[in-house]
């Protein structure tokens, strides 16, 4: 019996050895693949407060009648369709007299006339801050205008000239084949007003 107990104490004590002996535990590393960055696009990379919806029309080599509205995301925004109506409803012309017409689109009336501008129109019942305007032409390549309307007023970087056709959409008016941008950024340094400024 004695023997039996010395025998069970043994067995016990060595595992009690082997457990206290037990080495520890491995620390295991593991490399985890980081996840892609999602491209981004031309028209996202300034993704921010400011919001400028334009369109450039051809009227000779480098030289484009500007249509812009300019201001905060949230301004203008309720007015994204006027903006669309107002550009389609552009017919250029050849005579040097009458270069344009347009129909002015419901709810918004002319504004102050400004010389650098053909034409300038405001909401009716909206702030006199909101403007949408037609500019006189100006001269330029597309790239460079849209390049300097991203920095100065919107705060992006430039593009590069293969990124152009990613953000210009098309547009017919007339017979002259226009183009229509949505633009956005944190802001720029441009002088501005109010949500539209007189500079082109």
């Amino acid at each position: 019996m004695i023997g039996k107990k010395c025998w069970l104490t043994a067995v016990v004590a060595g595992m009690v050895a082997f457990v206290g002996c037990k080495p520890d535990e491995e620390i295991r590393t593991y490399a985890v693949e980081k996840e892609p960055e999602k491209p981004v696009r031309a028209d996202d990379a300034g993704e921010g407060k400011m919001r400028m919806l334009a369109a450039i029309i051809p009227t000779g080599e480098n030289l484009s009648y500007f249509v812009r509205f300019l201001g905060t995301a949230e301004t203008v925004a309720p007015y994204e369709a006027d903006f669309e109506a107002f550009v389609k409803s552009i017919v250029p012309s050849a005579d040097p007299k009458v270069p344009m017409t347009w129909t002015i689109p419901a709810g918004w009336k002319l504004g102050k006339a400004m010389k650098e501008r053909v034409v300038t129109l405001t909401p009716i019942a909206g702030p006199e801050t909101v403007v949408m305007y037609i500019s006189q032409p100006f001269g330029g390549t597309m790239l460079m205008n849209v390049n300097r309307w991203r920095t100065d007023f919107l705060g992006t970087k430039p593009i590069a000239a293969d990124e152009l056709d990613s953000i210009a959409r098309p547009v017919q008016l007339g017979a002259t084949k226009a183009f229509i941008f949505d633009l956005r950024g944190p802001g720029g340094t441009g002088r501005m007003g109010g949500p539209m400024s007189g500079k082109n």
